[in-house]
Parts: C-alpha cells; sequence; structure tokens
C-alpha cells in the first residue's frame, strides 16, 4: 500500500466514526465525560493526532460507547 493510500484509508476511518457520531447525534462532550478526558483530546483522537496506547483505549472506550464498529485508525 503506498503512503497515499494509507492517508487515505485513516482519512476514511476517522471520517466514518465522524458521521457515525454525527449521525447518533452524540455530542463531544458527552464522549469527554464518557472518557473523563477534556473535549480538546477528544478532537486530537478523531483527527488523529493522539496516537499512543492511552490514545488507543480511550478510542476504543468510545467505539464501545458509541456501539461503532468500524476500524480503529491507532496501532498498540
Amino acid at each position: 500500500m503506498s503512503i497515499k493510500e494509507a492517508n487515505k484509508t485513516l482519512f476514511d476511518a476517522r471520517k466514518g466514526f465522524k458521521d457515525f457520531i454525527e449521525y447518533k447525534q452524540i455530542n463531544v462532550e458527552e464522549l469527554a465525560n464518557h472518557i473523563g478526558r477534556t473535549q480538546s483530546y477528544v478532537y486530537q483522537l478523531m483527527n488523529g493526532q493522539a496516537n499512543n496506547r492511552q490514545a488507543y483505549v480511550c478510542l476504543n472506550k468510545l467505539f464501545t460507547y458509541t456501539k461503532y464498529d468500524g476500524e480503529n485508525w491507532l496501532e498498540l
């Protein structure tokens, strides 16, 4: 997979989750409260700017909380 294809795949995964929470009308404040982090951190997760083990765990918590079944774009 080329870098361009990989970036597109990551973009699509992040966009899929953003679209899902918008469709479900779940706001960022609710997500931040669920994982005990700031709204800014949730935005960082959704934009791929937070990318460590804790970010992976938090993102999986959000997926479980929202019942999202898409791919996690972060790796362990």
